[in-house]
This record gives C-alpha cells, sequence and structure tokens, in this order.
C-alpha cells in the first residue's frame, strides 16, 4: 500500500467523519499522526520533481521576472490600481469636486469610550465620550498613498508558509496590527495553503475595494457641479473598467481548475513535512536557508498551537490528491522520477531530457551531441567503449571527427558527470565508468 495511502487510512481511523465533542479532541493522537504517518508520506514524493514543480509553483510563476500570464496579469493589476489612484485623486484636486465631496460626504460622530454603572437593577451610562470620523478623510488619505506610489508589489515570497503581517500607524500615530491577514479573522485564509496566492488577492481587493467607494463619491459629487469633466471622467471609466476585468480574471486565474487545487496541496503537503519532519530536506524550494528556518519555526508553532479538525482534513485532503499529481502516466512517471530522486543517470529519448544528481542538465543536448550521451550511457550498462563506428556507422570524414564530438558534449556536461567518461582501449573510443544501476533509458 502506498504510504499517502496509509496516512490517508490512518487519520480515518483517529478521526471519523462523526462529530466529536471538543472536549474529546484527539489533538495529541493527531499531531503524532503528523510526525508518523502524514511527514513520511510527503517525504517520499517531496524529492520527485513534479511534487516539486507544483509546490514550487507560486514562488516561480508569481514572482518578479517571471514570463507567465498570471504574472503579467498581476502586473497589469498593479499598474492599473496606481492608475486609477492617480485620476481619482487628480480629480478630487478640482475645486468644485472637492468642495461637493466634503459637502455629500460629513464627519459622523460615534461613541469612542463609555463609562458603564451595573447594578442589581439596571445598567446607567456614567460617562460617554463623543468623537468624530470622517470616512471621506480616511479613503482620501489612501488613495494619495496609493497616487504617490510607483510600485505596488502584491506577491511577497515569505507568505508562503504564512500571512505576513502589516501594519499602519491609527490616528494617534500608534503603530496598529492591520487585522486582514491575520488567519483567525479572514475566512479567505485557510489555516493551511497556499498564502501567496490568497495573501495577493488579499491585497488587492482592499485597494480594489477602496477604489471602488472612491470612484462611487467621486462621481457623484461630479455629477453635483453640472460641469462634464469628460476627459477626465472617461479616463477614469477606462481605467476602472480595465482594472475591473484584470480584477475578475485574476481571480479566475489563479483559484479555478484542478491544477490549482493540486498545486494548493502541494503547498499543504510542504508546509506540514517543513513543520513537522525530521530535518526536512527542502534545497530544491526557492527560498532562501534564512527565511526557510524563520518561517518552519513560525508555521510549527502556529500548527501546534491551533490544531483543529479542519486543519487536519485539509491534510488528509491534500494527501488523497497526491493519487491525481501524475494523471494516466502515474506508473511510467513514478519510475522516472525515482530514479532521478536517486541521484541516477537518467535520459528521456523522446524529449532529449538529461537529469544527474537530482538536477536537469539545463543546457540543450541535441543532434550529435545527444546521440553520443545516449550511446555512452546504453554501452557503460554493458561495461563497453563508444567507438568511432557506434557513431559514425558510415564511417567519419576526419580523425578528429569522435574527439570534437566528445570536447562538444563535454562542454555541456556537469564536471562530476564528464570526469567519469574516459578514453576507451580503442583509439578514439570513450567509456563511461558508471554502474550499471545507476543509469537509466526511458
Amino acid at each position: 500500500m502506498d504510504s499517502w495511502k496509509l496516512a490517508v487510512r490512518r487519520y480515518q481511523d483517529i478521526l471519523p467523519d462523526a462529530d466529536i465533542p471538543r472536549f474529546n479532541f484527539p489533538r495529541e493522537k493527531l499531531l503524532a499522526w503528523l510526525r508518523n504517518e502524514a511527514c513520511p508520506a510527503v517525504e517520499e514524493y517531496s524529492q520527485r520533481l513534479r511534487f516539486q514543480e507544483y509546490a514550487n509553483w507560486p514562488l516561480i510563476t508569481l514572482m518578479p521576472g517571471a514570463d507567465t500570464p498570471e504574472r503579467r496579469l498581476i502586473e497589469s493589476l498593479e499598474q492599473g490600481i496606481l492608475k486609477c489612484a492617480k485620476t481619482f485623486l487628480q480629480l478630487t484636486k478640482e475645486k468644485l469636486v472637492g468642495k461637493n465631496l466634503e459637502d455629500q460626504n460629513p464627519s459622523r460622530e460615534y461613541v469612542s469610550e463609555e463609562t458603564v454603572e451595573i447594578t442589581a437593577g439596571r445598567t446607567n451610562c456614567v460617562k460617554r465620550t463623543i468623537d468624530k470620523s470622517n470616512d471621506l478623510e480616511i479613503i482620501l488619505s489612501q488613495v494619495e498613498y496609493l497616487a504617490q506610489n510607483s510600485d505596488l508589489s502584491l506577491v511577497n515570497s515569505s507568505d508562503y508558509f504564512g500571512p505576513v503581517q502589516e501594519y499602519s500607524k491609527d490616528a494617534d500615530g500608534k503603530i496598529v496590527q492591520r487585522g486582514e491577514l491575520i488567519i483567525a479573522f479572514n475566512y479567505e485564509l485557510d489555516p493551511v495553503g497556499n498564502y501567496m496566492i490568497r495573501c495577493l488577492l488579499e491585497r488587492a481587493r482592499q485597494w480594489y475595494e477602496l477604489l471602488s467607494k472612491a470612484r462611487g463619491m467621486i462621481k457623484k459629487a461630479i455629477e453635483a457641479t453640472g460641469r462634464p469633466y469628460q476627459q477626465l471622467l472617461d479616463q477614469l471609466e477606462h481605467e476602472w473598467d480595465k482594472l475591473d476585468t484584470d480584477w475578475s480574471e485574476c481571480q479566475y486565474l489563479l483559484k479555478s481548475g484542478k491544477k490549482k487545487r493540486l498545486i494548493n496541496s502541494a503547498v499543504i503537503l510542504t508546509q506540514i513535512y517543513a513543520a513537522f519532519g525530521l530535518k526536512p530536506d527542502l534545497h530544491w524550494l526557492s527560498l532562501s536557508d534564512k527565511l526557510l528556518n524563520q518561517e518552519i519555526e513560525s508555521i510549527r508553532n502556529r500548527l501546534t498551537a491551533f490544531l483543529n479538525k479542519e486543519t487536519t482534513d485539509r491534510i488528509a485532503h491534500a494527501l488523497g490528491d497526491l493519487k491525481d499529481l501524475y494523471g494516466k502516466d502515474e506508473k511510467q512517471t513514478d519510475v522516472v522520477e525515482e530514479a532521478i530522486a536517486n541521484g541516477d543517470l537518467v535520459l528521456i529519448s523522446k524529449s532529449k531530457e538529461a537529469y544527474w544528481e537530482n538536477k536537469k542538465i539545463s543546457d540543450q543536448i541535441s543532434g550529435r551531441r545527444w546521440e553520443l550521451l545516449l550511446l555512452l550511457a546504453k554501452k557503460a550498462k554493458l561495461r563497453a567503449c563508444v567507438r568511432e563506428h557506434d557513431l559514425f556507422p558510415e564511417g567519419s570524414k576526419s580523425l578528429s571527427a569522435m574527439g570534437t564530438s566528445w570536447s562538444r558534449l563535454n562542454e555541456r556536461l556537469p564536471e562530476s558527470l564528464w570526469t567519469l567518461v574516459e578514453n576507451g582501449v580503442e583509439p578514439r573510443s570513450y567509456i563511461l565508468r558508471l554502474d550499471s544501476t545507476q543509469i537509466h533509458i526511458f
């Protein structure tokens, strides 16, 4: 039985579908299940290329510099937010528009502090402090902040293991934590999952909703002036339509589809492996060692302290998704990736891909170079040399043809591999000194 199936079955034994009273929640059993059942299953998959590709997806696809549709859409969304803010601010600077905004959005009173006396019979208000709040001032100050920005970074790689918290100053200048990215306060943020996507969407949502409110206020103020301001209004509506489209497309592109579900599951399992695995090997994850160490400690503490049924259900579901990670070619891909994970020499004839020491040989190998590499691998399994006749069945035109071919292939190979190739017994022949069990040709 596959290790992930065993882990899922064990989870169902510990926590069946029937509701369990909170005081009977088997927290310690589930922590043991994470360490002893779930993590070993994830550890096995974490060294396979497809799992790594899915788990690494947000770090590779969404970050600045990525040549992907997702990144281009994010950049368009970021620029759209800034453009709208600049146009909105420009409109508020129009004298009549600004005056109407103030008239239409007066300050409102609210109770900021209250002292209450509670007796057996009733409750009496002893003292009450009334303050004023102006939504317009708050909205316009945020619009101005956006308009003065030249760069808006919605994506943060530090969100991978959990949302990076954001802070701002209140009216008194005190530093306060914003609530939008606190997991316990925001139902859009699950206890585990692809936080990079969810956090970028939450950041975008904050700005989108702010600008939507500002747009409504400004259009109403313009209508009250009796003046057209047609050029600025046309610009506003054009930019808003583009932003609105980008916002809808971004949500769809980043959240929908089977692949996004599998990416989310791979990220969840990576988070769990990082938090509870024994010396988790995450060198393949595109994060710095310093950030990894900090975030691993953070997610371990959070999950240990706040483990609940929702969290473990999501982890068990992510384990079940491993069956869909490879599709119809699961058996073939499983064998290929296991060979790659072992660090062996792996050659895939159809795509002309070569892997060595867990890594793809990045430089393109084609033509005569590929033929020679394939021959070296095939002959090495037989402990034989590649002779000139093997590479040039019809004969070569030059005595240096074989040496030139090897020299050109040599340039494309990692040093740890090309140093294993030696001159053969026959003139102009070569042999790869690698055990046959470490060579796989598909």
